[in-house]
């Protein structure tokens, strides 16, 4: 008998009620998303809690390999896959469990997002990979993220001997991708994977790269109308940001007054704690504007601080405009999604939290601990949650992860469907 990895647990599928119906056509399968934490990402000072061991290549990768194959999940989205460890380890492990898989990486990085499927149930018929930097011109801007998504077209039913099934093919067989419409008979899912910008204040950024994702998202369902769509990934997003909202509730969108604010680029809302030396003006100076007491150098320095002031009400005002541009582009042409765990806080009232109603606390537990990663669908495609995998304990995971059992700074999220 094989041991149950540490990881794994005292985790149990919990089961999800009033969704949506019952699907009728006995088809399931069950979904993944990890954020398996590259190890080339990896510095003490951003784990001063773990130790040694726990920071370690060889242990974290036996840890990893573990856990991820004993879910035996039907569909797996990783990110932060690190592009060697890639083709030395996970893509010939996995190869050899009964996986064929797709890795979508920037040159400029060391890691990227991988989906991955069984054989036995699936064959990819399509795939497109979202580069965010090349892809964002709807704000005139071109981003330096290097941050990347990939998007799967996946029919079910066994790939049988088709190239296309080569899981270190650079693209998808011309003989097995369709341009157009649907093969009669076909039916399948598309499965969206990504890992967006991290920082923080960053929100502006990542608002842009959901439009990315969505927009790619929507050209495959154009392709595959048939396909119901899910999004797995590291969003970097809590459930109380503007992104989580814009994707998730009904149209049109209500913002509050602070998730506004946090979307508009870090650059304006960044303040000097003090004034600089050359741009201050007394009180007693400033009585004095205008008339014949006024020295020259002072009214200099008036001038330049109007002229600043009425720049930043312009920038201000543009920004409010591409910011009110990208909402109004989610909501317009994107039917709202929802995530497999936005009910999790009434199955295990542990990780409830008022902070935001239904999500899990955490889905990240390092020196920041909250939740980032979501499996997301959109309702009404004929797709029907039966199941959640319930989150380790907390207890488990403090003071931080990666820690003797958990081999990532993230957790495992998985779901379990029905078709209609």
């Amino acid at each position: 008998m094989i041991a149950i990895p540490e990881a794994c647990k005292d985790r149990t599928w919990l089961s999800v009620t009033g969704t949506t119906s019952r699907s009728t056509s006995g088809r399931s399968f069950t979904i993944m998303s990890y954020n398996i934490l590259c190890q080339k990402l990896i510095r003490r000072t951003l784990f001063p809690y773990a130790n040694q061991e726990s920071l370690r290549w060889k242990s974290r990768k036996s840890k990893l390999l573990c856990e991820i194959s004993h879910w035996k999940a039907d569909i797996m989205c990783l990110q932060e896959v690190g592009i060697e460890h890639w083709h030395q380890i996970f893509g010939p492990h996995f190869k050899q469990l009964g996986y064929d898989s797709r890795l979508f990486y920037s040159m400029n990085k060391s890691h990227g997002v991988a989906i991955l499927w069984k054989r036995s149930k699936f064959h990819i018929v399509d795939e497109m990979g979202v580069r965010m930097d090349a892809s964002m011109n709807v704000c005139e801007e071109t981003l330096q993220t290097d941050n990347v998504g990939l998007v799967a077209a996946l029919r079910f039913g066994s790939a049988g001997s088709m190239e296309c099934a080569d899981p270190y093919a650079d693209s998808v067989d011309p003989e097995y991708r369709i341009d157009t419409g649907v093969p009669p008979g076909g039916e399948g899912i598309i499965v969206s994977n990504t890992h967006l910008f991290w920082r923080p204040d960053a929100c502006y950024e990542r608002l842009q790269q959901q439009v990315a994702m969505l927009a790619a998202q929507r050209e495959m369902q154009e392709k595959y109308p048939a396909f119901p769509l899910i999004s797995c990934g590291d969003f970097n997003t809590t459930p109380d940001d503007a992104g989580y909202a814009l994707l998730t509730k009904p149209r049109p969108v209500v913002l509050n007054e602070w998730q506004l604010d946090n979307l508009l680029p870090t650059a304006m809302v960044e303040e000097e704690d003090e004034p600089s030396s050359d741009s201050t003006i007394s009180y007693a100076t400033m009585t004095t504007a205008g008339t014949p007491s006024e020295s020259d150098d002072t009214s200099s320095k008036r001038r330049r601080l109007e002229e600043e002031v009425k720049q930043a009400e312009i920038d201000f005002a543009r920004d409010q405009e591409r910011v009110q541009r990208l909402t109004k582009l989610i909501q317009t042409d994107n039917d709202p999604l929802r995530s497999c765990y936005s009910t999790y806080a009434d199955l295990d009232t542990t990780y409830r939290t008022e902070q935001w109603v239904g999500e899990p606390i955490y889905t990240n537990y390092a020196k920041w601990k909250g939740t980032l990663d979501y499996i997301f669908y959109r309702p009404g495609q004929g797709l029907d949650v039966r199941d959640v995998m319930s989150l380790p304990a907390e207890g488990r995971m403090k003071p931080g992860l990666p820690n003797v059992s958990f081999p990532s700074d993230h957790v495992a999220l998985l779901a379990r469907f029905g078709c209609a």
